[in-house]
């Protein structure tokens, strides 16, 4: 059963109230958390440019303090995942009340886009990738261009200079050793043309160089969505909670379905209580960091 409860009686009323305050409660106590600043950074074409982006490091914090503040909830620990630039930092606890058990979620979704740290060095690796482009192109059409001669005098070779391409094809597909042939003399020109190999074993570095300056820029909506929202990949804060009910005493057999209008004041109390301790250890925990 996933709370908020979209019911009417006695439990869902106060239950989805007592959630409503820890909603908001987190969203103000780890809004300083995910506060964007302002952050030097440079383009691709070696501008520079200011970026709003707030520190995941931060929330991590918070998140390590809210686990070691909950008393008598379970967690998992910090968990994070990513699907291309979009990110999620979480934890998720769990908490027995008598023969039920309620699981709480706690996380941010976030974007985080790459830029280059603002040093001179990016722009002169960008300047020496394009001479080094314009010089291997040189290079490799003068090696197509003997390459193709190269073939086309084996093909004559062996007969096969006034074949039509998808005779030649055909020939090609049915002679694996040909075609280990062909390859094995064009593989050649790389001998005689020893500066090509050289210009790409320094592309790769220039461009490993280039990948160890690039910086993650993080940025976030400070709104509380829900578990739709997430899902959907909407940035912001994400809380969530769930109740089943325990049906074996070794907790492995559950029904999350539950009828709130049959659960007793009793049972209504002890969840509100557990709840209202949520939202005072979360507000606490955002003003001990705040000190």
């Amino acid at each position: 059963m996933r709370i908020p409860i979209n019911e009417g009686d006695h439990f869902a009323t106060e239950v989805n109230l007592a959630f409503r305050i820890i909603k908001d409660t987190y969203l103000l106590s780890i809004k300083p958390e995910i506060e964007m600043r302002k952050v030097n950074a440079m383009l691709g074409d070696g501008s520079v440019t200011q970026i709003d982006s707030f520190e995941p490091q931060r929330v991590m914090e918070f998140y390590h303090r809210l686990i070691g503040s909950l008393k008598g909830w379970v967690s998992t620990g910090i968990s994070r995942s990513q699907t291309d630039d979009l990110h999620r930092i979480y934890c998720q606890f769990s908490h027995a009340i008598g023969q039920y058990r309620v699981h709480s979620y706690f996380g941010i979704q976030y974007r985080a886009l790459p830029y280059y740290q603002v040093d001179k060095r990016v722009i002169e690796i960008r300047r020496e990738l394009a001479r080094i482009d314009g010089e291997a192109g040189n290079t490799f059409m003068s090696m197509a261009t003997i390459g193709n001669h190269i073939v086309q005098k084996e093909l004559e070779r062996i007969g096969y200079a006034q074949a039509g391409f998808e005779e030649l094809l055909t020939k090609l597909f049915c002679n694996e050793r040909l075609v280990a042939d062909l390859q094995e003399k064009v593989a050649t020109l790389e001998n005689e043309f020893p500066n090509f190999r050289e210009l790409s074993n320094k592309k790769n570095q220039l461009f490993s160089e280039l990948n160890n300056l690039l910086i993650e820029l993080c940025q976030i909506s400070p709104v509380v969505i829900d578990y739709n929202k997430l899902v959907q990949g909407e940035e912001g804060v994400v809380t969530y909670f769930d109740m089943e009910e325990v049906r074996s005493r070794n907790a492995k057999e559950t029904n999350s379905w539950i009828n709130t209008k049959k659960l007793t004041k009793e049972l209504t109390a002890q969840v509100v209580d557990v709840f209202n301790e949520v939202a005072n250890t979360i507000r606490d925990v955002g003003k001990n960091i705040a000190k």
